[in-house]
């Protein structure tokens, strides 16, 4: 019987997660499997009800890709069509028939190790490109962080005791991160659930650090307590032979570095309490804290890159053009690049002929993604139009304003 690209079915979980498990990939349960709304593709035989050869998990998110705008991912991880050798040219053959099995996702998105590989090879040639560099930032340790008096109250919270904290943690992260992209949205209810149910949770301690105003308050209960600042970290101590502590997630109001310099001490000397040596950060190249925590001490050592591959462009741009403003109305742009399908972004009621623009594959990938700055990319020719008065090209730039993307640990699957 031949082997088939299929989409997994409930019946077929116990085993999917048997199969991951027996791969030696980090363990999931049905609980985090269905909190992360996760779905896979699978190949296997005809018979979909036997262990698949090859497994695709993919969590279903809403991802901010700019102000206002966010789109539909799968979040891809453990991803065995792209780890193992033998299936490599099989399964790179099965993309086209991705859009189709996953009618609801806008796009994919993957993590991998910023470095020449195999694995990095198949995800080129199945159409992903890079969006987004991160980079892994190193303290280590050698003696006890310096101490020192605050001007805001120390508090540390467990994940069950977090619901309390999350309207003003979401009202502190909108202050540093509303007008960033690349992460998963936050509302109020975000945290607890993500945290309790997380993939790593069997791997991380969990952990929320607050600077909380009024230093000589009794509880976060008070009236006219705030929340200043907070710091997600996890503790990766009894399982790991190099135990570390992960700051997953940091914000301060109004981007204040003298509250993240807090953040990052208690941290610190959070982890050195549990006898871990190293702090590390793991953050976008555009992430506001990044210069502080090179003057704090911490190396950049090495990084991932975030890809992604659109599945549905077309639909997506479709309806963008409906929610752009007044502004742009009349904006009609056929956008080309080689080996694939056109697409088309028109505003309003245009007239005349689409203006055709032409780029590489990357290029229409990042300017959909609002990671092109178009006045720069037509200056040095990654943005091609011939007749294109300067107007259009000012219209597109609003249409596909550059955003800058932001990575949290947090959010890592």
């Amino acid at each position: 019987m031949s082997q088939r690209l299929y989409r997994i079915s409930d019946e077929q979980l116990p085993h999917v997660l048997t199969h991951l498990a027996q791969a030696g990939g980090t363990s999931r349960s049905v609980e985090t499997w269905r909190q992360d709304r996760m779905t896979a593709l699978l190949l296997g035989r005809s018979d979909a009800t036997s262990s698949p050869t090859a497994v695709m998990p993919i969590s279903q998110r809403r991802v901010q890709i700019a102000p206002g705008r966010s789109i539909n991912a799968g979040w891809i991880s453990s991803n065995q069509f792209a780890s193992r050798m033998g299936l490599r040219r099989q399964t790179r053959s099965t993309a086209g028939d991705w859009p189709e099995l996953l009618p609801e996702l806008d796009a994919l998105l993957v993590v991998r190790r910023d470095e020449p590989s195999l694995a990095a090879r198949w995800y080129a040639q199945t159409g992903f490109h890079d969006v987004l560099n991160i980079r892994c930032l190193y303290l280590d340790m050698e003696q006890p962080p310096a101490g020192g008096g605050s001007r805001y109250h120390v508090q540390v919270c467990s994940v069950a005791d977090l619901p309390r904290w999350q309207e003003q943690m979401l009202a502190v992260y909108r202050e540093v991160y509303a007008n960033s992209g690349g992460a998963v949205t936050r509302d109020v209810t975000f945290w607890q659930p993500a945290l309790s149910n997380h993939f790593y949770r069997e791997h991380y301690q969990f952990q929320v650090i607050g600077l909380w105003s009024d230093a000589g308050m009794e509880s976060t209960a008070a009236p006219n307590a705030t929340l200043m600042g907070y710091a997600v970290v996890g503790w990766s101590g009894w399982h790991s032979k190099r135990p570390r502590m992960d700051i997953l997630e940091l914000a301060t109001r109004q981007w204040d570095t003298a509250v993240a310099q807090e953040l990052i001490q208690t941290a610190s000397q959070l982890a050195w309490s549990k006898q871990v040596r190293q702090v590390r950060a793991v953050i976008s190249v555009h992430d506001p804290y990044r210069g502080h925590l090179a003057r704090t001490g911490f190396v950049d050592r090495w990084g991932y890159i975030m890809a992604a591959k659109w599945l549905h462009p077309q639909r997506y741009l479709d309806a963008l053009a409906e929610r752009l403003p007044p502004e742009i109305a009349g904006l009609n742009v056929q956008l080309s690049a080689a080996g694939e399908v056109d697409l088309t972004l028109r505003v309003g009621s245009p007239t005349g002929q689409a203006i055709r623009v032409q780029a590489d594959a990357r290029t229409i990938t990042r300017l959909l993604l609002n990671r092109v700055e178009v006045s720069a990319a037509v200056q040095d020719g990654t943005l091609l139009a011939s007749d294109s008065p300067d107007r259009d090209f000012a219209r597109l730039s609003h249409a596909f304003p550059w955003t800058p993307w932001v990575f949290h640990m947090a959010d890592y699957i």
